[in-house]
């Protein structure tokens, strides 16, 4: 016997459903990403970089971490790719010396800008399924992803 009690229809797993929705939108992701010679994670680093850049801020590993949701042992690995492809650069930060800033450049806002450009095509032909349910679907998106487990 399968032991949940969602066992006479896994439609009825929030969950199962979710993940079911999101690697449906992550599979698009990834093919909309390869031609690109970029993978999710690494998009979402550029992406967040940029955005944060835009706000006139000196970008640290730290805020990217934070900002995205990712780690800061994964982020630290997927800036060193970005470094390496020469879509970013780190120079010493101006006040913390134990910092660097990550700065995109020219290549990396080239291709977060068109990586960007897609990405919201795609999303808004995907998301268009709601259609009046979006508004409520981004809210309770929102408050899903402040959910913090107790320890």
């Amino acid at each position: 016997m399968f032991p949940s009690k969602f066992s006479d229809s896994s439609s009825k797993s929030p969950g199962f459903l979710f993940i079911r929705a999101y690697n449906t939108w992550h599979t698009q992701i990834k093919k909309i990403l390869q031609p690109l010679g970029l993978t999710h994670p690494q998009f979402v680093v550029l992406a967040v970089t940029a955005y944060l850049q835009n706000q006139g801020k000196n970008v640290t590993q730290i805020m990217i971490a934070s900002h995205s949701e990712i780690d800061t042992m994964t982020t630290s690995q997927i800036l060193k790719l970005l470094d390496k492809k020469k879509l970013i650069k780190k120079e010493p930060h101006p006040t913390d010396t134990r910092a660097n800033v990550i700065l995109l450049l020219d290549e990396g806002s080239r291709k977060v800008s068109q990586a960007v450009r897609l990405i919201e095509k795609f999303d808004y032909e995907f998301f268009a399924i709601l259609q009046s349910d979006e508004k409520p679907f981004m809210e309770s998106l929102k408050k899903l992803s402040m959910f913090r487990p107790t320890d």
